[in-house]
């Protein structure tokens, strides 16, 4: 079975794959994927893979392994990135800085209870314009420890 979704689906989606089919991107799920490129190009159909959003430089919600009712947090420490992904090694957005607010939405799986938490990074939006000049509703990752 093959389930397609557009590309708009793809924050809430996990174990999909994103491919360029006719010009439409969409999401082919699991083993199904392989079937189906298969059989795209044996039917002379043109397919290509389209990138992924680590290759883009932004991760949604996808890397999340711990959804939760949407929160606000106030940031904890002086300044933190709202960054692209969940890491360093991810780019900016711009600065929060602290008593700022932060929606959270879902995090990274780093274990239970708080030290868990801590180590993780937490996938939200900004909720006022920042200090810093980040627009109200721009969504990124805040290393979690920094949320109160």
């Amino acid at each position: 079975m093959v389930l397609l979704f557009r590309q708009s689906d793809f924050e809430s989606l996990t174990d999909f794959v994103p491919v360029r089919l006719a010009g439409e991107i969409v999401a082919i799920k699991g083993k199904a994927s392989i079937v189906a490129l298969a059989a795209a190009m044996t039917l002379g159909g043109a397919v290509a893979l389209a990138p992924t959003a680590a290759a883009a430089g932004t991760v949604g919600s996808s890397a999340c392994r711990f959804n939760s009712p949407d929160v606000n947090f106030k940031i904890d420490v002086n300044s933190t990135a709202l960054r692209k992904g969940p890491g360093t090694r991810y780019g900016s957005k711009g600065k929060i800085r602290k008593g700022e607010t932060f929606r959270y939405f879902c995090r990274t799986w780093a274990g239970g209870g708080l030290d868990g938490f801590n180590k993780s990074w937490s996938y939200g939006k900004i909720v006022k314009r920042t200090g810093s000049g980040v627009p109200a509703g721009t969504r990124g990752w805040v290393y979690s420890r920094y949320l109160d």
